[in-house]
């Protein structure tokens, strides 16, 4: 099973979905079919491509996928398992956790969580781009204006 790892999806470049298991960029590719592809930097499985993933889920959303929800781990791991491939563990977190910031409450991405452009923190507090915010000031730190808790995840919701 595969711990760590990144989701990004396009649905406007023929509904691709890229799984980004390091952030070493690939040097070669090998297709297992017209839609499964195996991404390799050197030797080492750098990540998988599934093209045309529109048949398997509909995602509207085109980025990284933050925490992607058990159900579509599902579908992928079908999908990687009818190709012999690795599954993914299921996440029970973003690794972007609410944080202090100079007595202001930010978003801070800690290492080893996967960041929109597809390199791999090494620990840095996030700016409304990072996180597809709208903001008048996208390269400007994201501000918790709401009460909450350090260290909860950012991406999470709680239902009562």
């Amino acid at each position: 099973m595969i711990k760590n790892y990144g989701i990004f999806n396009n649905h406007e470049l023929d509904n691709t979905l890229l799984i980004l298991l390091s952030d070493e960029k690939a040097t070669s590719t090998n297709s297992l079919n017209k839609e499964v592809e195996v991404l390799y930097h050197n030797e080492d499985i750098c990540g998988y491509r599934i093209r045309n993933f529109i048949r398997y889920a509909k995602i509207k959303y085109s980025g990284i996928i933050f925490l992607p929800a058990d159900p579509l781990i599902d579908v992928i791991n079908s999908i990687l398992t009818d190709n012999n491939l690795n599954r993914l563990e299921y996440k029970t977190g973003s690794g972007y956790v609410t944080k202090m910031n100079g007595g202001v409450m930010g978003v801070y991405a800690k290492e080893g969580t996967f960041l929109r452009d597809g390199t791999i923190s090494k620990g840095r507090f996030c700016t409304y781009h990072d996180l597809y915010i709208e903001n008048e000031t996208p390269d400007a730190l994201v501000e918790i204006k709401e009460q909450v808790l350090e260290g909860i995840d950012f991406f999470k919701t709680e239902v009562n």
